[in-house]
């Protein structure tokens, strides 16, 4: 006859297997999704850090943009105007009568004076491309000379639908992944013009992506618009994990862009070996309880039965006693008549 404690004792055992195995499934996908929210804190408090980064690279552009500002509406032509390299807005360059006719005085002089920032300003901030200067008169300076025509065509459109804005500082963005400061520029004399600082959005980034090689960053506009970034706009951006951070008091967002299904792998790695080890601390408890109640009480238990069945058979009882049970099994023996 089998014994009724054996019967349970495996019932419950395969009970506690389940809920075990149910409670590690559990824990693990709690502990998941605070790994989860920790690591999305994490990236974005990372993403502020880039995004601090950023203002601070920027920032000195925009007070060498205000400084040059001051300048010009204090500056007199106090040395004589050296002959300067001037361009319409074809990119053609124009002869010295024209450039004599169009730019003015204090335009060039000023020009002049400041040749020495442009190319500083360049040199210490490789992400600035070139400095150009357009004069409401029509004409347009440009920093480095060596790519005039080139370059000037490509900022034709940007030239064109821009260039009536009276705003402090303009941004904007050129169709070959640049984006463009523009501060407007007076002088005493009563020429007006724009000062524009290209920059290279990837080369500006790319710090940025040296730290997160696995992520790419987008830059919005106020109203949203994609300005440009490490990655082409059309890329599936809905196919990835974006998280978005102001950039300080630039008008300016910043954007990191992650792969969705590197997100989920690395997630289900994580789970797995929070389950398998939720799982595998638990059943060693588990087994290792179960083991001890066998060994103290199941087992002594089969033992007592024995010992009934030998006395009802007056065969003397059994003759090893398990430790603790010597008082049970002694007062089963005096029961018998």
């Amino acid at each position: 006859m089998q014994n009724p404690a054996t019967s349970d004792f495996q019932r419950n055992l395969r009970i506690a297997l389940v809920f075990i195995l149910l409670l590690s499934v559990g824990a693990a996908f709690i502990h998941f999704l605070l790994t989860l929210d920790q690591r999305m804190t994490r990236q974005a408090k990372q993403l502020e850090l880039k995004a601090l980064q950023l203002d601070i690279q920027l920032a000195p552009l925009l007070k060498l943009g205000e400084w040059l500002q001051q300048q010009a509406l204090s500056h007199s032509p106090i040395i004589p105007a050296l002959p300067l390299t001037l361009y319409n807005r074809d990119g053609q360059t124009l002869t010295e009568a024209d450039a004599q006719q169009r730019a003015s005085a204090v335009e060039r002089s000023f020009l002049q004076v400041n040749t020495g920032a442009f190319n500083a300003s360049r040199l210490l901030y490789p992400w600035l491309e070139r400095v150009l200067y357009t004069s409401d008169s029509g004409f347009i300076y440009l920093q480095p000379q060596q790519l005039s025509l080139l370059q000037i065509q490509a900022l034709s459109p940007w030239l064109a639908g821009n260039l009536s804005a009276d705003n402090k500082v303009a941004l904007s963005k050129s169709d070959d992944n640049k984006l463009i400061f523009s501060t407007p520029l007076k002088f005493t004399s009563g020429e007006t013009g724009r000062l524009l600082f290209v920059v290279d959005i990837p080369a500006l980034l790319q710090p940025l992506q040296k730290v997160t090689p696995e992520a790419d960053f987008l830059l919005l506009d106020e109203s949203g618009q994609i300005l440009g970034g490490t990655v082409a706009a059309s890329s599936q951006l809905e196919q990835r994990l974006l998280q978005l951070q102001r950039i300080g008091q630039q008008p300016l967002s910043l954007v990191m862009l992650e792969q969705r299904h590197g997100l989920i792998s690395e997630g289900m790695a994580g789970f797995l070996g929070y389950w398998f080890g939720y799982l595998f601390v638990l059943a060693a408890a588990l087994l290792a309880f179960f083991y001890r109640y066998k060994q103290k009480v199941l087992q002594p238990l089969q033992r007592l039965g024995i010992h009934i069945e030998r006395l009802a058979r007056d065969q003397g009882g059994v003759r090893h006693i398990p430790g603790g049970w010597e008082e049970m099994f002694d007062k089963i023996t005096r029961l018998k008549p």
